[in-house]
């Protein structure tokens, strides 16, 4: 993994991510990225690039590590991509 620089969390827990890094992946404004939690490390990923099967994938690891409900989880998950 290569480091691109530090950033700071401001007060409503919001951060700026680099110009060029931004550039490079294409987000734009009202583009949406996936927050993910794996172990100690917070990832973040454009949603468009996310197959349905690397989705799932992350969900199931993640809800087996939490013991959360899956189908629950799934259902919210469609909730917030349809806003």
């Amino acid at each position: 993994m290569e480091a691109e620089g530090i950033v700071k969390v401001s007060t409503k827990g919001q951060i700026v991510i680099p110009r060029d890094v931004r550039n490079t992946f294409g987000i734009v404004p009202g583009g949406k990225l996936l927050v993910a939690v794996d172990n100690d490390e917070i990832l973040l990923r454009k949603v468009e690039e996310l197959s349905l099967g690397e989705l799932s994938k992350r969900l199931s690891r993640h809800a087996e590590r939490k013991k959360v409900d899956i189908d629950a989880l799934v259902d919210e998950a469609i909730r917030w991509a349809r806003k």
